[in-house]
């Protein structure tokens, strides 16, 4: 499963198009618990039968949006006296409960759950089979969408997504990820319709009279519950073939399906599939082992993208015209791959328990940056990671640590995180590096093949690992599986000219004294050194809070790198002065070693330091990858002529640099900054819809009194997912002017597009602080109301926008949202955000009391000296005390 938010909004503060994210101002020292109250440890759930088979029959009435099904399912007890059988089951109405021969079972319904009484003591040797009828009305699981007032485009669809344990709002199952069984899924839906599900198409029946058309679809390989998969809909197809990626050198179907027209919008967003069905079979060493490999684009998606098996659903917003493929076909490509790594890890190998669920999305987030690595090179797969940690280490920074695998929680969708998801990818990464190659890619190999078609746990992966290279790896995965957090290292360089000597120092400055989630870290240290012979890098060994390396070299470095491909998950401080910075900008090979140099010339922001940034940002020759982090790098400066580097860089072919220039002059408060973002919106504007979007957000970041009316001219502008009329929302709300509430308050609105109620929503809450009590009240209030609205995404949006509003008067609503919410995201987003705002009101009562206590001590000293003044007033001008007075 993949969530990509900056596919929906830009980033006002970045110039990439996902966007940096978004760093909280809370410092290490106000990082709060993950757990929040109430939650418990989640153990594995017991099993006292093993499931075989799921057979279930849908139809549907699309009017009152609810399905009647049929479940047959065939399970075995494990031990010998299974008296009832208990599957999952939320908020169905069972109309009746029969065995495989058409006997009545009893059954009683529970909150969750459906207890079917087998009427006997129960033979393990005897499999078992129930035949549960049933309605449903489903408020999770199973979607409905269709037309209204206002969105009259929606497609007619239906979708379902079961992770993490939503399956059961729509058929009795056992619920849980451990479990595997065989599938299948037959459904009845409007003639013209297609029904796309998991495994082979086993038969397709229309009936002309009732128009209806009736699809069966068979899974032949045992999946977890929540794989099933069932989309429905007027959809159109695109059919290709992975040559020779299936087992035995077979060719694997593949088929990319959406909405009526969408076919070149579908080949622009997946095309690349069949090539990565091949890389990664061969990569994994494991063939691709589902019959096929479906994509299916719908509405209203309320994930990235959920990688049931052998049929992806995705969210529509990722189809697109020829104008935006240049600045989204690499994320296209990279959550493609995600999903497609899931048919391997997370489909053919499960986590048995959630708390492990990094053997999941860990290895599908790694696995798309190896794609990275394959398709565009080593130094974008090592600008990938680089994203991946920042994403991170913002969580880290501003909200918790936790460990990779965490058993406490409150539903399981909580664990999906920047920790579960790129922290785990890092983690994955420096197993690699520690390894090496050839043993890694033998352990992956070894690892899929030991468990395939199975449920797996941390420790089944640190085994294999372990079988496949001879390596003890308790080390590691005690301080990275097991512990959370990263080293915060700081180095320093000096050089011995007479001996010609190198020394380098390194400490590990994290907190580990009461903090049992940090460790000092034991890990492989590449220093790379640049002497007039050429590149020298010697690897060292962390294992200690302090150590001090040593190196002859055959002369004096020209620059020393520390960690220069950056393979370790850190923080570091090192400082090694701007000569050394600028030659390493120039010459090392390693991209990511140019843009760790760039961020440090910003730092010293020296005119020679602003000269080698836009020298870089001009050339190229230089990466568009390197030349956006150094536009990025060049905003932090803020000096006129970082402003001018950044406004020639408006007018540079890659799409990336440009909009990074933009974004990073939003940080440039004047006029000259705000006349440049404007020439990129004038007229039909920038040719890339995304250029036009991140200027418009910076361009309200520069608070230029022009910027109001400049932003008002483009909203509207079509766009792919309005997103400039999303930019010039963010841009309104960065700008601080008042008079553009009402605008937000309009856009939040239903009936205009689903990014711009977002970018209104977040807006708001970013305007309002600096608004009059009046128009910041109508702006909480609106949010308030926003949390009862009909998408998940807008009161996601509505949850954060007013966090950040910062109004106390806030709380009740969120309260009363998170225990109402059947989402497991927004229950906790509500949860934090009301705490968070509680917090800040009792400091700011804190506050208000030292001010008072201050204004009290200022009234006392001014009475004492009213009176002083008053004594000295009635002695007289040639007093000893007014002589003491005047005395110098």
């Amino acid at each position: 499963m993949a969530e990509r938010e900056g596919i929906l909004l830009p980033e006002v503060s970045c110039g990439g198009l996902l966007g940096a994210a978004h760093a909280g101002a809370a410092a290490a020292e106000d990082r709060h618990p993950f757990a929040l109250p109430g939650d418990r440890p989640v153990w594995g759930r017991d099993r006292p039968f093993a499931v075989e088979h799921i057979a279930l029959e849908f139809s549907f009435d699309l009017a009152r949006r609810e399905l009647s099904g049929v479940a047959t399912t065939t399970f075995r007890p494990r031990t010998d006296g299974l008296r009832e059988a208990v599957f999952d089951a939320r908020e169905l109405v069972v109309e009746s409960v029969t065995d495989g021969s058409g006997r009545e079972l009893p059954f009683r319904l529970g909150e969750r759950s459906l207890h079917v009484d087998l009427r006997r003591p129960r033979s393990s040797r005897r499999r078992i089979t129930t035949v549960v009828r049933y309605r449903a009305r489903p408020r999770r699981g199973l979607y409905f969408n269709a037309p209204d007032p206002d969105d009259p485009e929606r497609p007619r669809q239906i979708w379902t997504q079961g992770q993490a344990e939503d399956s059961a709002y729509y058929f009795p199952c056992f619920d849980y990820p451990g479990e595997r069984a065989t599938s299948e899924v037959t459904a009845t839906v409007p003639a013209g319709w297609f029904v796309l599900s998991n495994g082979r198409l086993a038969s397709r029946r229309e009936d002309r009279r009732r128009r209806r058309v009736t699809y069966h679809w068979r899974q032949e390989r045992p999946h977890p519950a929540y794989l099933v998969t069932l989309v429905a809909g007027e959809l159109v197809s695109v059919e290709e073939s992975a040559r020779g990626a299936g087992p035995g050198g077979a060719d694997v179907p593949v088929a990319y399906h959406g909405p009526a027209g969408s076919r070149p919008a579908l080949r622009r967003a997946f095309g690349r599939t069949p090539e990565m069905v091949r890389f990664f079979a061969e990569r994994i060493g494991t063939p691709y082992p589902w019959a096929k490999y479906d994509t299916v684009a719908v509405s209203d998606f309320i994930f990235g993208g959920m990688e049931n098996t052998s049929a992806t659903t995705m969210t529509d917003v990722l189809l697109h015209d020829a104008r935006a493929h240049e600045d989204l076909a690499e994320l296209c490509d990279s959550i493609t791959a995600h999903e497609l790594s899931h048919q391997w890890f997370g489909d053919l190998l499960t986590c048995r328990e959630w708390s492990h669920g990094w053997l999941n999305e860990s290895f599908a987030t790694y696995f798309d940056s190896l794609w990275v690595e394959h398709a565009r090179g080593w130094d974008a797969f090592r600008h990938d990671l680089r994203e991946k940690a920042a994403a991170y280490f913002s969580e880290d920074a501003s909200s918790y640590r936790r460990p990779l695998v965490q058993n406490v929680f409150a539903e399981p969708i909580d664990i999906f995180d920047r920790h579960l998801y790129e922290r785990g990818a890092q983690v994955l990464d420096m197993l690699r590096y520690v390894l090496g190659d050839d043993l890694w890619w033998r352990a992956i190999a070894h690892y899929v093949s030991r468990h395939r078609e199975g449920e797996v746990l941390t420790h089944d992966l640190q085994r294999a690992i372990e079988e496949a290279t001879g390596r003890n790896l308790d080390w590691f995965f005690d301080q990275w599986v097991w512990k959370g957090g990263h080293p915060e290292l700081r180095a320093a360089y000096s050089w011995d000219a007479e001996h010609g000597l190198a020394t380098v120092r390194v400490v590990q400055g994290q907190k580990t004294a009461g903090d049992p989630l940090t460790s000092i870290y034991r890990m492989p240290l590449d220093i790379a050194f640049r002497t007039e012979q050429g590149l020298s890098t010697r690897r060292v060994e962390l294992s200690e809070p302090s150590h001090a390396f040593v190196f002859p070299l055959d002369g004096e470095p020209r620059w020393v790198a520390i960690d220069p491909a950056n393979r370790i998950l850190k923080k570091l401080v090192f400082e090694p002065g701007e000569e050394q910075l600028r030659a390493r900008l120039a010459e090392d090979l390693e991209a990511v070693g140019r843009l760790e140099a760039a961020e440090g010339l910003a730092a010293v922001g020296s005119p020679g330091a602003v000269e080698a940034l836009a020298s870089a940002l001009a050339s190229e020759s230089e990466t568009d990858l390197v030349r956006a982090a150094v536009a990025s790098a060049l905003g932090r400066v803020r000096s006129d002529a970082a402003r001018d580097a950044l406004v020639a860089a408006l007018d540079s072919a890659p799409a990336r640099v440009r909009r990074a220039a933009a974004s990073a002059l939003g940080e440039s408060r004047d006029e000259v900054a705000a006349r440049a973002l404007a020439g990129r919106l004038r007229g039909r504007g920038d040719r890339s819809y995304y250029v036009q979007a991140a200027a418009a957000a910076a361009l309200g970041a520069t608070r230029q009194p022009t910027a109001y009316r400049a932003l008002h001219r483009v909203l509207d502008r079509p766009a792919h997912n309005d997103v400039i009329t999303a930019g010039a929302l963010a841009g309104l709300g960065a700008l601080r002017d008042p008079q553009a509430l009402d605008t937000l308050l309009d856009y939040t609105a239903r009936g205009r597009h689903l990014n711009a109620r977002r970018a209104a929503a977040t807006a708001l809450g970013r305007l309002a602080p600096f608004a009059d009590e009046g128009p910041r009240t109508r702006a909480r209030e609106r949010l308030a109301e926003l949390l009862d609205d009909g998408a998940l995404r807008i009161r996601l949006q509505a949850a954060a926008a007013l966090s950040e509003l910062g109004d106390a008067r806030a709380v009740p609503a969120l309260t009363r949202a998170a225990t109402r919410a059947l989402d497991g995201r927004f229950r906790r987003a509500c949860r934090i955000a009301a705490r968070d705002l509680a917090e800040r009101s009792d400091k700011g009562d804190q506050v208000r009391a030292l001010t008072d206590e201050v204004e009290q001590l200022r009234q006392r000293n001014d009475a004492l000296r009213d009176r002083l003044e008053a004594v000295e007033a009635r002695l007289g001008d040639g007093s000893p005390a007014a002589a003491a007075r005047s005395t110098p």
